[in-house]
């Protein structure tokens, strides 16, 4: 008999299931902001692979990863590596960076919140974080589970269950109450990238339901000016 695996080792799990995206969706929108706000230092905490800190213009890169599938590849690029377990493992000694991005990883962890804390704890007391969670209660997926279409409500197709490397299900409003914790001041970016349905319910003036949404996005900061800039950097990628 098969032996069965009985911790999910999440190393392991993404050397079997990542999927390499580039810098579409919402790290595309981060690098929108980052642009403007020209960082000199920038972390990247559950990097994966180097396409997104390729593209940033900083003196300072570093990704942090838990696993080293691609430690050569960064290397290659003069992108600073390190692997660390957010959960288990410091990483103040890589900071203080100006800008952070952490992109679903938060709904990964048995304790998200002391990886918040790991992480506001390497940026600067004027720097930013940029994060995502993905939104599993999306009308689609809910359907498909209701109507039995599909198994699981897990985004990652190729696994099972009993092995969801999804430890977390976020709403906006508990994410937002989540980066409180750390942040006075939270940005919501969701509603730039909403789907077509929530684009007309937002044009007729009515409230989007979380169930049409994208996943929570933020930029968070405890520094009232930097809020008050991505505000207004929020205002330009809208209008752009």
């Amino acid at each position: 008999m098969a032996e069965i695996a009985t911790t999910y080792d999440p190393a392991a799990y993404l050397d079997r299931n990542f999927e390499r995206k580039g810098v579409g969706g919402w790290r595309g929108l981060y690098l929108r902001f980052i642009d403007r706000l020209a960082p000199a230092s920038i972390a990247e905490f559950g990097a994966g692979a180097p396409d997104f800190l390729d593209q940033v213009e900083a003196r300072r890169r570093v990704a942090i990863d838990i696993g080293e599938r691609f430690a050569r590849e960064f290397e290659e690029r003069h992108i600073e590596f390190v692997c660390r377990d957010l959960e288990s493992d410091a990483v103040s000694d890589l900071g203080p960076v100006d800008v952070a991005i952490c992109s679903d990883v938060f709904e990964h962890l048995v304790n998200p919140a002391v990886a918040l804390d790991r992480i506001v704890g390497a940026l600067q007391p004027s720097g930013v974080l940029f994060s995502h969670v993905p939104n599993e209660f999306r009308l689609g997926h809910v359907l498909a589970v209701m109507t039995d279409r599909r198994q699981t409500l897990l985004f990652h197709k190729n696994s099972q269950e009993w092995e969801d490397p999804h430890l977390r299900r976020f709403t906006d409003i508990g994410y937002r109450a989540f980066l409180a914790r750390c942040f006075r001041y939270n940005l919501r970016l969701t509603d730039l990238r909403y789907g077509r349905a929530a684009r007309w319910l937002k044009w007729l003036g009515a409230r989007v339901p979380y169930c049409l949404q994208g996943g929570p996005t933020y930029a968070s900061t405890n520094d009232e000016a930097i809020f008050d800039r991505l505000i207004e950097l929020k205002a330009e990628v809208a209008g752009g």
